[in-house]
């Protein structure tokens, strides 16, 4: 069965649910206030909190468009092209494309195409992860790939374009950076002139490189706690934590469904059956309990099934050990370092930056033992810029809030810079800003994307709106 096909029989069994019981469905507007920010690390000056303004992300997928620059300059631009590039080489080992894709991460759409394509993961590479929540557009290479067997995935969720056959193949982190086009909704507090003044001192002065929300696994915010946990060898705790424990922005629904899980934990073929009409919410989820059913207690075993989710948690806690000291940094006043580096490397020199942090978390020496069963887990020295500097391309202010299309290098959160200038919110929109649907491109001079609107309309909706309604 198709992923659309999944999903729709997943949306019709929770319609529903919805329909038993409406309050358990009940979203919430999120504002990302200081008391959240703090949760993941984050804390900025007061002066700063005191002038930025409401905005809200992602109203329309549309509203927040992602193309990767790569390592030569050239971008990947979602404009519509054909299927071949022109003047596409002769057959090689590895097939290049770029994917364009809306409503499903890239960790996903590997996923959906390697199982079409009965591809292993592996053979199919590309530089970052790109939002969910949005159209993007990056490289991605095959190898041993048919063009003619790439020319069957069918999906209306992404399409590839430009496809041609190469040497090599695209690598982890081998891109220059990413190009942002995004619309922030506002409301009628927005004051203009105060906002121009403030992108004119953020694009002198640069803006702090936090590691924003996404990182930490939204609607939870949890993953960095699971990442620790496997740190300090609790494998069972991080898996538990991972079924059960209830996330900051999940609907009371999935809460109460959680809670069930922590009920009936370690009968495994129970769980599996309470998770069974959630094959895509809970894909994640299921192959752990999937192992564990066949595999009692073999905890490592189980996060090894995962191993994509459980790297992101480790660099999720490492994320938040590095908000943490750049915010101490900010707080002290002392001299602000350029980079500041990252767990996960073997120097210990590197670990010794977070020392106060890592004893109140119960990690007293780098943490060797307790992943070396974990073997995917990279460790490498990296280090992170404190500040970064924005490049702005074009910006205009519409009654609807602002356009702003600018690039930042790769690594860099798009929320990192706007936490900046605006006090982002999201989940249920608030009344008081505009449901128009924008063509942000065409509204700042640029080739309009209506075709590649038109190419996702089945699955382009409004947060507005109810998607249990149409099942009525």
């Amino acid at each position: 069965m198709e992923r659309k096909d999944i999903k729709e029989q997943e949306l019709k069994f929770l319609a529903g649910e919805f329909k038993k019981n409406p309050g358990l469905f009940l979203r919430e507007t999120h504002i990302d206030d200081a008391q959240f920010l703090e949760k993941i690390g984050i804390s900025f000056p007061d002066q700063l909190q005191k002038n930025i303004f409401p905005g809200y992300l992602k109203l329309w997928p549309q509203d927040f468009i992602v193309e990767e620059i790569l390592k030569d300059g050239t971008t990947q631009t979602i404009d519509f092209n054909d299927f071949l590039k022109k003047g596409a080489s002769e057959k090689q080992l590895t097939l290049y494309a770029t994917l364009i894709k809306c409503g499903l991460s890239t960790i996903e759409a590997i996923e959906e195409i390697s199982s079409f394509l009965a591809m292993d993961k592996k053979q199919i590479q590309f530089a970052g992860i790109k939002d969910k929540d949005a159209i993007t557009a990056q490289l991605m290479s095959f190898r041993g790939l048919e063009i003619e067997k790439m020319k069957e995935i069918s999906s209306p969720y992404f399409f590839f374009k430009d496809v041609h056959y190469g040497k090599g193949v695209v690598e982890i982190g081998g891109l220059q950076g990413n190009k942002f086009t995004i619309l922030i909704r506002t409301n009628d507090v927005f004051e203009k002139e105060k906002f121009l003044e403030n992108i004119e001192f953020i694009k002198k002065e640069g803006f702090f490189n936090f590691f924003y929300s996404q990182r930490f696994g939204s609607p939870r915010f949890i993953n960095w706690f699971w990442g620790l946990s496997i740190m300090r060898g609790e494998y069972e705790k991080a898996t538990m934590s991972f079924l059960c424990s209830q996330g900051q922005r999940e609907t009371l629904y999935f809460k109460k469904i959680r809670q069930e899980i922590k009920h009936h934990f370690g009968d495994w073929q129970k769980i599996l059956e309470i998770c069974k009409p959630f094959p895509i919410i809970f894909q994640n989820e299921i192959k752990v309990i999937s192992y564990l059913n066949l595999n009692p207690a073999d905890f490592i075993g189980a996060l090894k099934q995962i191993p994509e989710q459980m790297q992101l948690w480790i660099y999720a806690y490492g994320s938040l050990l590095f908000n943490r000291k750049l915010s101490e940094y900010i707080h002290t006043g002392n001299p602000l370092p350029k980079k500041i580096p990252l767990i996960l490397s073997a120097n210990k020199n590197d670990w010794s930056e977070y020392n106060e942090f890592l004893k109140e978390d119960g990690i007293l020496e780098i943490p060797f033992n307790n992943l070396k069963p974990f073997s995917f887990i990279q460790w490498k020295k990296r280090e992170v810029t404190t500040k970064e500097k924005i490049e702005i391309h074009a910006l205009k202010i519409i009654p609807e809030g602002v356009v702003l299309s600018f690039s930042l290098p790769k690594g860099c959160y798009a929320t990192s810079f706007l936490c900046h200038l605006f006090q982002l919110a999201s989940g249920m929109p608030p009344e008081n800003i505009s449901n128009k649907q924008i063509d942000i491109k065409e509204a700042l001079g640029k080739e309009s994307i209506q075709t590649i609107l038109e190419k996702f309309k089945p699955i382009i909706f409004s947060k507005t709106e109810n998607q249990f309604d149409k099942f009525e």
